[in-house]
């Protein structure tokens, strides 16, 4: 189902204006603007060749991929963690301090670590994980963080999960990844920037103020549990865009505790199969917003998982101005996701 079948069923009432929503976090503007989702280039999905047999995957346990990587110890069952072969930071002990190549721009060298957390089983993906599958993904992804987050030159941790080649999988056997850097994460620093004003002005973490807000309001939650809530973002950036967050305020995912980390793969996977309901074999990245590792406790900031569909391409202006058009509203893409014959 294409995005302009998707408005024409929930728009019934004809056409709807663009508006602008602002980004109470970060200043952001989006604009959600209904009607261009009848444009011809809502999805343009190339599609790579399967791997044919297991033995052509590197990450298939007895392959020689598998073989010739170093296993990083962790206690799971169906998961194992190796090193990224080419890791976009690596470990090293120079140094981090900046340096003027041409005594005008500004580098240093890309510290940090990057790992990749693999699924044993090839014929499976992310949308059709069971909940206890994930938990165990999840709480890999925690005991690494953990560990790695006692190295000294390491600022801030993103675990990812890139679903589908659209989303920057180049590898179609199930696997997130951590990227481990000696910098502090650009939207990470931009919405604690935001957060901490907001607290000045407020007194209030605006993570909890907005959980508040969308309880209320009720119109863009797509689920909820005893630990976590997902909804989609009053300022959504992209069509069923959604956020995944501790109810409760918590600045830190490493102090999750397990029976957290079941809920957390519970309202998790109770999105992704609404997604897979509504488009089958949609593409998608997921990706954790966590307080910096050189810090301990935050009042101003919230940690949470943010899925985004892949499903339209930036176009001259979204490249230009920085500001991103929505063709789904929140709350039209909440109403959908959240109908009871989700499949499980």
């Amino acid at each position: 189902m294409g995005l302009a079948e998707i408005n024409r069923r929930i728009n019934k009432d004809g056409f709807v204006p663009p508006v602008l929503r602002q980004n109470i976090i970060t200043g952001d503007w989006v604009v959600i603007a209904p009607g261009r989702a009848k444009r011809p280039d809502d999805f343009v999905h190339p599609r790579p060749e399967p791997t044919k047999k297991k033995k052509e995957c590197p990450f298939c346990v007895g392959s020689d991929g598998y073989k010739g990587n170093t296993k990083i110890r962790i206690d799971c069952e169906n998961i194992y963690v190796i090193e990224n072969k080419f890791p976009a930071f690596y470990d090293t002990e120079s140094s981090t301090r900046s340096y003027y190549p041409e005594d005008f721009y500004r580098e240093r060298l890309s510290v940090g670590k990057h790992e990749v957390v693999v699924i044993k089983e090839h014929n499976t993906s992310l949308t059709k994980f069971s909940k206890s599958l994930t938990s165990e993904m999840f709480f890999a992804i925690l005991e690494r963080y953990k560990d790695i987050k006692k190295d000294e030159q390491v600022f801030s941790i993103t675990p990812i999960y890139n679903h589908g080649p659209e989303a920057g999988a180049s590898i179609e056997h199930p696997h997130a990844q951590i990227f481990a850097s000696g910098i502090i994460a650009n939207t990470v620093n931009r919405e604690m920037d935001g957060a901490e004003r907001y607290f000045g002005v407020n007194g209030a973490c605006v993570f909890c103020d907005i959980i508040k807000h969308e309880k209320k309001e009720k119109k863009r939650i797509v689920y909820e549990n005893d630990y976590f809530l997902a909804f989609c973002p009053y300022a959504s950036k992209f069509p069923f865009n959604v956020w995944v967050i501790p109810k409760k305020h918590e600045s830190q995912f490493e102090n999750s505790s397990k029976n957290q980390i079941n809920e957390f793969a519970d309202a998790t996977m109770e999105v992704l199969y609404s997604l897979e309901r509504i488009i089958p074999g949609l593409p998608l990245n997921m990706h954790i917003c966590t307080l910096p590792t050189t810090l301990e406790n935050s009042e101003f900031y919230h940690w949470y998982l943010e899925i985004t569909p892949r499903l339209t391409l930036f176009g001259g202006f979204e490249l230009g101005s920085g500001v991103i058009i929505n063709v789904i509203p929140p709350e039209k893409a909440a109403e959908y996701l959240k109908k009871p014959d989700r499949k499980r």
